[in-house]
């Protein structure tokens, strides 16, 4: 019976190959034994079993084990090695695995619990709807409130449904706008919610308090130029607001410069060489803009006075109102206008509170002359 040949170092460095059964072994013999020469260099393979006996009678027990022993612990190092990969192995497997548990638990949760039907009590006043519903926008604190992580903790009366203390006609009407966004489309955008002017300041901290703000009016989150964004929105030419219906400016009394030229205050670069002025000598004196077709929430202001009447005409202090009628807000400002600085720069409106308004006016003691007019803030379309 044949035997595998293994590999046998001769010497310095020369190599034989026995017919043992197995894994190869090497191990150091003298450069000539048994009854073949052997090469002094090189490699020598033993093709036949009877050349690999006589090799073998040859070598020492001493010389055997040796190679033997260097072999398993090579074999035993490389073994090592291959567990720790497979244990590496199996635990990301481990990790992953319980990822896809846990991914697979929220889906689950997910999918049982977002078109249960949940029973409110808002403000004394029963109403339902489904989860899916109150949780529709993503990210808003209405839609956390009702994600099924913090139903323990909301207050319930005593048959057990879910208590707001909140106005019951405002909330609803948020609800229905809910209902209608999930199934609105482009071509049929859900109309926002029509509120009584008296209703509005209260209806909008209840939007800003759920934090839904951004998923009824849009991403209106940064500060920008209030007159830029209704033109770029109605993709009309900015100096042209007025002819389109955009906006109205109206003066308590004017002199010099026609009302139908009274837009060109809020375009890109105002007036220049005119002026936005009252009638000489008439106290007080006012402009305001109403806003026809949005609502914006003033947070700043740039005015630009005419240079050649500073002096003479323009006040250096005024009162801004933001909104008209119940609700409006107030604030005192000034501005040392000059005819080395007739610009204020932004000037920030710190105290407002969220209420979005469609009508803004400056009250001036005295006379006044306004080459530009710049707004800061936020736009949202009427509904």
């Amino acid at each position: 019976m044949e035997m595998e040949a293994i590999e046998v170092v001769v010497g310095g460095g020369e190599n034989v190959d026995y017919g043992l059964e197995g894994e190869g072994v090497s191990m150091p013999l003298s450069e000539s034994q048994g009854d073949a020469p052997l090469q002094s260099q090189g490699q020598v393979r033993v093709a036949s079993s009877s050349n690999s006996l006589r090799v073998l009678e040859h070598a020492t027990l001493e010389e055997l084990a040796s190679a033997l022993t260097t072999q398993l612990a090579k074999d035993k190092e490389r073994a090592a090695l291959q567990l720790v990969e497979a244990n590496a192995a199996e635990k990301r497997l481990e990790e992953k695995r319980s990822k896809l548990e846990e991914l697979e638990h929220r889906i689950f949760a997910v999918a049982d619990g977002v078109d249960d039907v949940v029973e409110l009590n808002v403000g004394g006043q029963l109403m339902s709807t489904t989860r899916a519903v109150l949780r529709s926008a993503e990210g808003s604190l209405l839609a956390g409130m009702f994600s099924g992580n913090f139903d323990s903790g909301h207050k319930r009366d005593k048959e057990g449904r879910i208590f707001l203390d909140i106005d019951p006609p405002l909330f609803s009407k948020v609800l229905s706008h809910l209902r209608l966004r999930r199934i609105a489309s482009p071509d049929c955008p859900a109309p926002l919610p029509h509120i009584a002017e008296e209703l509005q300041p209260e209806y909008d901290m209840m939007i800003k308090y759920f934090g839904l703000e951004t998923f009824m009016y849009g991403d209106t989150g940064t500060t920008g130029n209030i007159f830029f964004k209704i033109a770029e929105l109605a993709g009309v030419e900015q100096s042209k607001l007025q002819t389109h219906d955009l906006v109205k400016l109206s003066l308590s009394s004017t002199g010099g410069v026609p009302a139908s030229s009274h837009e060109e205050v809020v375009g890109m670069a105002g007036f220049c060489e005119r002026s936005l002025e009252n009638s000489y000598g008439a106290r007080p004196n006012s402009v305001t803009v109403k806003f026809l077709k949005h609502r914006v929430r003033i947070e700043g202001m740039e005015l630009r006075a005419k240079v050649a009447d500073v002096l003479a005409h323009m006040s250096n202090q005024w009162t801004f109102r933001h909104g008209a009628g119940h609700g409006t807000e107030i604030i005192n400002m000034s501005y040392a206008f000059s005819r080395l600085e007739p610009c204020t720069a932004r000037l920030e409106t710190p105290g407002f509170g969220p209420s979005f308004v469609d009508e803004v006016s400056w009250i001036f003691p005295r006379d006044f002359c306004l080459e530009h007019i710049m707004l800061y803030g936020r736009v949202t379309s009427k509904s």
